[in-house]
């Protein structure tokens, strides 16, 4: 086996390692929005507050760790990508909000098309297990 196949099965490896949530824990509902309208006003910048929501489904505590949120597949505007890391515990039944400030960017006059967020979540159990949940809303 050449060098360049051994790099790319520990590649492999090391990316499919600990990020399968663990079988006792309840897939976590998220949901994502935009909290206020976007005003580019005269500019082709604007902020943009997203608020991302978490229902803890579990019935265990469990940790919000990091957000990765970004706009795949816009054309007319997008929000640059930001990460942002938390500390967030979120107890068994409890919804949990945290906002990101972001900024959106526009090619056009007055965009119109409806903005797609991809959120990329990092969360970690009681028992220090991480992993990660992705959701792409409209």
């Amino acid at each position: 086996m050449n060098r360049w196949a051994v790099a790319g099965l520990i590649l492999l490896v090391a990316c499919s390692t600990g990020s399968a949530r663990p079988a006792d824990v309840a897939e976590p509902t998220i949901g994502l929005e935009l909290a206020h309208e976007l005003f580019f006003g005269s500019g082709a910048t604007a902020p943009a507050t997203i608020d991302v929501h978490v229902l803890n489904r579990a019935t265990t505590p469990i940790l919000l760790r990091r957000v990765q949120l970004s706009s795949p597949g816009m054309t007319t505007y997008a929000i640059y990508p930001i990460t942002r890391d938390f500390r967030e515990t979120i107890q068994p039944g409890e919804v949990k909000t945290v906002s990101i400030f972001a900024t959106a960017e526009t090619t056009v006059r007055r965009p119109n098309e409806p903005l797609t967020l991809r959120a990329i979540v990092d969360f970690a159990s009681a028992g220090g297990k991480v992993w990660r949940e992705m959701v792409i809303t409209r």
